[in-house]
């Protein structure tokens, strides 16, 4: 890739790894289930991939083996849009689980969820780009940032894009709300722009969470680039 394309910065992507692997590729979490428990875990291994120095990792979406349902599908499209490298991907033995085999509020849903991280890939590119030249992560628990929080140690449902993004994805089924723990610092809705009352800081908090949302929360004086959506990051060049 160097070789051909020398003032390029390539993505490959590995099925093996090694020490040292992420320097050079990305990685993939293996053939998980579609299931909520492995939805639920895909989220500490993000963190362990991370810390072992592959920032770039993913799940496979909706789940590799077993056939998913629209409900599990649609709660992984939303916290897959906040996976590093995020790909829906299963076995050709299971049923197709590409959202527009699903319902059209499935299909809506992901696709306003697929915006929002075509609007932070600037963020998300900043954050790779440190972790290439400084060794950081790209998703982090909360203890990171937060180590003297003792309430943080054992945060494993939520996670950091960087130090300014906070992630609560919805991992059990047929529920509308989500716990969500506030470290003790601003907190701002990313979508309403509203700040999290002082109150709620430090605190465990029971958020709305409908089938099409997942909660995203930018911490107080983050600068958080963004660009105008498109089909592609090329074509957006063009919007």
């Amino acid at each position: 890739m160097s070789t051909v394309f020398p003032t390029k910065r390539g993505v490959i992507i590995t099925r093996s790894s090694f020490p040292s692997t992420g320097h050079y590729a990305g990685h993939w979490l293996g053939s998980n289930k579609a299931a909520w428990e492995d939805m639920a875990w895909s989220i500490p291994a993000l963190f362990e991939l991370n810390l072992f120095g592959i920032p770039y990792i993913g799940a496979d979406i909706c789940g590799f083996l077993w056939d998913t349902t629209e409900q599990l599908c649609q709660r992984w499209m939303q916290l897959g849009a906040f996976y590093p490298f995020s790909r829906n991907h299963n076995h050709r033995n299971y049923k197709d689980q590409d959202p527009a085999v699903f319902s059209q509020a499935m299909i809506d849903s992901t696709r306003d969820v697929m915006m929002t991280r075509y609007t932070l890939l600037p963020y998300l590119y900043t954050l790779f780009y440190h972790a290439h030249v400084a060794g950081t992560t790209v998703v982090r628990p909360l203890l990171h940032e937060f180590p003297t929080d003792s309430n943080t140690w054992d945060v494993d449902r939520q996670f950091l894009w960087g130090s300014g993004l906070l992630i609560s994805p919805v991992l059990t089924p047929n529920t509308t709300t989500v716990s969500a723990y506030f470290p003790n610092t601003p907190w701002y809705d990313y979508y309403t722009g509203h700040e999290v009352e002082g109150q709620y800081r430090g605190q465990t908090v029971t958020l709305d969470a409908p089938l099409n949302k997942i909660n995203l929360h930018v911490r107080g004086g983050t600068i958080l680039p963004t660009q105008q959506p498109a089909n592609t990051t090329v074509y957006r060049f063009w919007c």
